[in-house]
């Protein structure tokens, strides 16, 4: 299939599906791999790659050779981190052990609040397409869950960590434990459209590859960011050089926000696939939300924690590499 028309399904099927699936993809829950017979299903992995999937969808729209190798790579981690979860659940009498239902709805609003900006209903979507229903998810979280405090109970006993240890990784770590919907960010756009009214006889690949031409020439200072917005730029701040008002992170679509907060500022981003066209962005500024203080009992605890596996690191992936060498794991995707 040529390039152009390629380009235009997947830019369809993008506009009309939400940056989530390809065009050809099918909802089929195989069997992704089998750990001593404990089945992993695809809609397992599908639900933990959405995510990441939408982000890339966006970063590359073409897809291409980097699309592939970063989403190979991130069903590669994926598959794996299942695959362990599997071994040391089939390692443990896991009889009379229980998880409270308030530390599985708190794994999964935490998730729904750093994954898709808090928003319930986007999540249960995206879950709905990867073919697992929520009864499914919240039991593969609660089996994660398990893993997490069995781990815990043979390798993060020790010696309780040092004031200090705590205050260090408290500084290292802190700004995992803000409300990251209060992270507030500037920045200047240009949207191209991918069906201009006034040229409708150019394809959205031409116009993509405009758009790239474009942030050539504003990486190479060939033009000015707010003069290309004036003059290209199809959106509400387009005479104003593009500069849009502070916005916090929840006012912005999900993927695109973890894509332009994770840029620093005088960074270009883009072309990104936007719901219809391409957009370019340069970063001013961000502030990122205040993070909770450690005289806080859970933040405290938390902290602790985190010392805690980091110490037994070492240990617990000499026991996994043990499991897995003795196990029968067999992948099927």
């Amino acid at each position: 299939m040529k390039l152009v028309s390629r380009f235009a399904i997947l830019l369809l099927t993008v506009l009309a599906a939400g940056v989530t699936q390809s065009a050809d993809a099918a909802v089929v829950n195989r069997i992704a791999a089998t750990v001593n017979g404990r089945p992993i299903t695809s809609s397992e992995v599908r639900a933990r790659l959405a995510p990441y999937f939408r982000e890339l969808m966006m970063l590359y729209p073409r897809q291409g050779p980097r699309f592939n190798s970063e989403l190979v790579a991130a069903k590669k981690a994926v598959l794996n981190d299942l695959v362990e979860r599997e071994l040391v659940l089939s390692d443990f009498t896991t009889k009379g052990f229980s998880i409270k239902e308030d530390q599985v709805d708190e794994e999964i609003n935490r998730r729904i609040l750093v994954q898709y900006n808090g928003d319930r209903s986007e999540f249960l979507e995206n879950l709905r397409k990867s073919g697992m229903n929520y009864t499914e998810y919240r039991d593969s979280v609660r089996k994660e869950i398990t893993v997490s405090a069995m781990r815990g109970m043979r390798y993060e006993r020790g010696i309780p960590p040092t004031p200090d240890e705590i205050a260090e990784e408290y500084k290292n770590t802190s700004s995992e434990y803000r409300d990251i919907l209060k992270d507030r960010i500037t920045y200047s756009k240009i949207f191209i459209p991918a069906v201009d009214p006034d040229d409708p006889m150019m394809t959205p690949e031409e116009r993509y590859k405009f758009a790239m031409r474009l942030r050539e020439d504003l990486e190479k200072g060939k033009i000015a960011f707010d003069e290309a917005a004036r003059q290209h730029s199809r959106d509400a701040y387009a005479s104003e050089g593009g500069r849009w008002p502070s916005l916090q992170r929840n006012e912005l679509a999900v993927e695109f926000a973890n894509v332009v907060f994770a840029a620093q500022p005088g960074q270009l981003v883009g072309p990104l696939l936007d719901p219809a066209g391409f957009t370019i962005v340069k970063v001013h500024g961000k502030k990122l939300a205040a993070a909770p203080s450690l005289s806080k009992p859970e933040i405290k605890q938390k902290v602790d924690d985190a010392v805690r596996r980091k110490k037994s690191e070492r240990r617990y992936r000499q026991w996994v590499d043990r499991l897995r060498d003795k196990a029968v794991i067999r992948t099927f995707i």
